[in-house]
């Protein structure tokens, strides 16, 4: 990078009129040095922000069956300065373009210690190596992800092939080097129960997905993963801390606003929750109309967008960077 200096430089009255027509001569040596002893964490940056960024909310929670009370940072509203770029070096190209969800306690392991950590989701939909292909009208250019490659009935997150394929085999590999800034983490797969899910508000998923309750097909309660997607809780929360006890659905006009709304009226994004009724059902967003759960059987109408997921490690760095598409952050390990 560069960085202007200014340099004024006068002569004292002492100087006397001799000096008057002289030559004065002179340099400016400047000696930088990249300490990573004083430069910031991501997390403790992004948490810095909040004094001077108000699309940077605080969100309290109360303890759930799975995690005591505990408070995240996340980014609200139509388009906060939350663009990273991960993957890349210098070249870094639009497929490098991530967003920040917010600064969220996380675990490494069931019963381990909560740290801040900063999640990441992919900027854009994920098609990769277009592992799952269907000619659907939900998906752009017909490319998508079905919940399984085959029609099982079965609604378990953790033996999809979009999370054991998809995600933690084709993405995951395709990072390469880059693996060593992502925190395996454990993600909640508690399932909202009852017919009423379209009065749900971001709490009451937030909730659900750290429940009690297992998905139809009596699959686990938590999953200790390196990348997911992003929770049905993440998209509602992303309206801003007014909303989180409203209905998402109802105030689904409002979320056409938001940054995490993604992909346009036409299109489906699958999120990561299973449904506690249906063996058949998982949660995505309708970008039309709203959040919902429905079918997951492999079938053309069943196939839809994704965006990865992840953590990343404690000691992630910010380097330099406004969180501007045009300017993301740019982030280092130690």
């Amino acid at each position: 990078g560069s960085v202007e200096h200014e340099v004024r430089l006068w002569l004292d009255e002492s100087a006397g009129n001799d000096s008057q027509n002289g030559t004065f001569y002179s340099k400016v040596v400047i000696d930088a040095r990249q300490n990573q002893n004083v430069m910031a964490k991501l997390s403790d940056y992004i948490i810095e922000q909040m004094e001077e960024d108000a699309s940077i909310e605080e969100f309290s929670h109360e303890a759930t069956s799975q995690t005591p009370a505990l408070t995240d940072y996340r980014y609200t509203g139509s388009n906060p300065n939350n663009y990273v770029y991960f993957g890349c070096e210098e070249n870094c190209t639009a497929e490098n373009l991530y967003r920040i969800i917010g600064v969220i306690p996380t675990q490494s392991e069931v019963g381990g210690e909560y740290e801040n950590r900063v999640k990441l989701i992919k900027s854009d939909n994920y098609i990769g190596n277009n592992y799952i292909y269907a000619s659907s009208g939900y998906t752009p250019s017909g490319y998508g992800y079905n919940w399984f490659s085959n029609n099982a009935n079965n609604n378990k997150w953790e033996e999809s092939t979009i999370s054991t394929k998809v995600l933690n085999e084709e993405y995951w590999n395709s990072l390469g080097e880059y693996q060593k800034y992502i925190l395996t983490s454990i993600w909640y797969l508690g399932a909202p129960l009852g017919t009423n899910k379209d009065t749900y508000s971001p709490k009451d998923y937030y909730n659900n997905e750290r429940g009690n309750v297992q998905c139809t097909s009596k699959g686990n309660l938590n999953l200790l993963s390196n990348v997911s997607l992003m929770y049905p809780s993440d998209f509602g929360f992303s309206l801003g801390l007014a909303y989180q006890n409203e209905s998402i659905n109802t105030n689904f006009d409002s979320y056409k606003n938001v940054w995490l709304y993604n992909l346009g009226s036409n299109y489906r994004e699958w999120t990561m929750t299973a449904d506690g009724n249906y063996h058949y059902a998982a949660s995505f967003v309708i970008y039309a109309t709203g959040l919902t759960f429905n079918n997951i059987s492999y079938s053309d109408y069943h196939c839809y967008n994704i965006r990865p997921t992840f953590y990343l490690k404690e000691n992630v760095l910010y380097e330099s960077g406004e969180g501007t598409q045009e300017s993301p952050y740019r982030i280092s390990i130690q």
